[in-house]
């Protein structure tokens, strides 16, 4: 076991990338690979909340009861290629999809899937007409025809095809270049997009998040206000970076013909802005939605919700931020040490099923 000061990632990977459990004492804990690029799993401390323990991924089920949706997405990961944010996601929403986590999570996670689609068929056409744009075409017959259809695939081909001439590329060149940034870009969007995708919308959910937060920390005298405040400069923080890394996307596309042009050199840092936003983003889907769902609650179970919170809050490495969150995180924890009391009932072993069906109940809405 290590102290959160102690243990206080440098980087993104390090810190590892949460993951949905339904097992409540596995809520939210993250996942990374070690120096043997072998899975391994980070723990809060069991007994006060004050530290990290490491376990190695493969014995999991032998140091917790898990849930029969925990062990399935359990066995995902494994077998999946990484333990990124976008890795862990299709990992839980597809053990979402087989119902071992309720129905609630089936419709969230076909939802989800669903939305995915839509947005690659917006980000597509969206990047058609920027490379139109770029090069002084109409793109209006496109949308007219409409895109799925085949003459707009037609037209699309046939304007595509003009607009490489004027970019000095190959149209399979074109192609392959939009095609490649559209993926990049999916989650995220484009500022002039009618809707907004799920990256964007997490990071305006986030604000909202911080500013509930505060207001509820500024009118509270209990000692979990303290924590509470916490909570909201973190999601500050975070928010910062947020906007750093979206306003430089979208500076990015703003100057399309350029992006298109050197996307030799400019794919890297494409590429590595989206992924960035991920990592920045992870984890907090879960405390946004379990801090709504507290506020239909009692002040006492809001308080108790701000310590369940503050146990999986993401805070943000060392290389990422000024403000060394991990020695904060452990000053609040010596000021509160009575109070900031991680999960205890679940000490025992035993699953608690009313506390499981309340992170199924968040997952679903979560998705």
């Amino acid at each position: 076991m290590r102290s959160l000061t102690n243990f206080a990632p440098s980087t993104f990977e390090e810190r590892g990338a949460a993951v949905a459990f339904t097992t409540p004492v596995l809520a939210q804990t993250r996942v990374r690979k070690d120096d043997r690029d072998k899975l391994e799993v980070l723990i809060p401390n069991l007994s006060d909340g004050h530290g990290v323990y490491v376990v190695p991924w493969k014995g999991l089920p032998l140091a917790f009861p898990m849930t029969v949706h925990d062990r399935m997405l359990q066995d995902l990961i494994r077998k999946g290629d990484g333990c990124s944010p976008d890795d862990i996601r299709k990992a839980v929403l597809q053990a979402a999809r087989c119902g071992l986590a309720g129905p609630l999570a089936v419709e969230a996670a076909e939802a989800a899937l669903r939305d995915e689609d839509e947005q690659r068929l917006l980000i597509n056409y969206q990047l058609i007409v920027e490379v139109l744009k770029a090069v002084g075409l109409e793109s209006t017959d496109i949308l007219r025809a409409g895109l799925g259809s085949e003459k707009g695939e037609q037209l699309t081909r046939s304007y595509m095809t003009k607009a490489a001439q004027s970019l000095a590329l190959e149209p399979t060149e074109l192609y392959a270049r939009v095609a490649e940034l559209a993926t990049f870009m999916e989650p995220v969007g484009i500022a002039s997009s009618p809707r907004p995708a799920r990256l964007r919308r997490l990071a305006r959910d986030l604000l909202q998040f911080r500013d509930s937060m505060t207001d509820w920390a500024t009118g509270n005298v209990s000692e979990a206000a303290p924590i509470g405040t916490f909570c909201a400069e973190v999601a500050e923080h975070t928010l910062n970076q947020v906007r750093n890394v979206v306003n430089q996307l979208d500076q990015s596309v703003a100057a399309f013909e350029l992006l298109l042009r050197q996307w030799d050199t400019k794919r890297t840092l494409v590429r590595r802005s989206t992924t960035r936003l991920s990592w920045l983003l992870d984890g907090w889907d879960f405390i946004i939605t379990s801090w709504a769902e507290a506020q239909t609650r009692s002040k006492h179970e809001q308080d108790m919700a701000v310590h369940e919170l503050f146990r999986v809050l993401p805070l943000l490495p060392k290389d990422e931020e000024k403000s060394d969150h991990a020695l904060l995180a452990d000053g609040l924890l010596a000021a509160n040490r009575r109070t900031v009391r991680a999960y205890v009932d679940w000490r025992s072993g035993q699953l608690d099923t009313d506390l499981v069906m309340r992170i199924e109940a968040i997952k679903g809405k979560a998705a």
